[in-house]
């Protein structure tokens, strides 16, 4: 099965905040079906998110939660940038 790279974002008060997931899936359709079910239970102590284009919005329209892309790619490809973006490089 090949793996997608989820690009999430998260907007509260104007601040924008990027998530990034991995899912293995058969296919896109079934990686942004997964997504979108992820995606509404983003923020447990909200229970009733409204849905949506592409995400669902909490606390009456305070957070927002979009999908805001997929793409296939790979496990090594996907942990590269994980340690690209997470690694502080001291030299």
């Amino acid at each position: 099965m090949p793996d997608y790279w989820i690009k999430i974002t998260e907007t509260e008060d104007e601040e924008l905040r990027h998530h990034h997931y991995l899912i293995t899936a058969n296919d896109e359709k079934e990686a942004r079906k997964a997504a979108m079910k992820f995606m509404e239970h983003f923020i447990d102590d909200d229970e009733h998110p409204e849905k949506i284009a592409d995400g669902y919005s909490f606390y009456n329209n305070e957070i927002f939660v979009r999908l805001a892309s997929i793409r296939e790619t790979t496990k090594d490809r996907f942990k590269e940038f994980l340690l690209k973006t997470h690694t502080i490089d001291m030299t």
